[in-house]
């Protein structure tokens, strides 16, 4: 039950965490589409574990990891 409680609550913060990244103010100041001949990286084209899922991507947020651990507080509110 624990794993299900922690689950729907790493869920509902991940889903906070899209809506900001996808927000007006931070994806206008911060996020800028590639032009049309903008060359995909070598290390992408070049790669068969990767090519196959970027082929067709317009951009991709370059250094982003989201770590996210929930306090006990926050697993007790959820």
């Amino acid at each position: 039950m624990q794993d299900i409680h922690c689950l729907t609550c790493c869920i509902r913060y991940l889903k906070k965490v899209l809506l900001a990244l996808s927000s007006a103010p931070f994806y206008n100041k911060f996020v800028y589409l590639p032009w049309e001949d903008t060359l995909i990286p070598p290390e992408i084209s070049g790669n068969p574990k990767f090519f196959p899922h970027f082929e067709e991507a317009l951009g991709a947020m370059d250094s982003t990891h989201i770590i996210y651990c929930p306090s006990t507080a926050e697993l007790q509110l959820s």
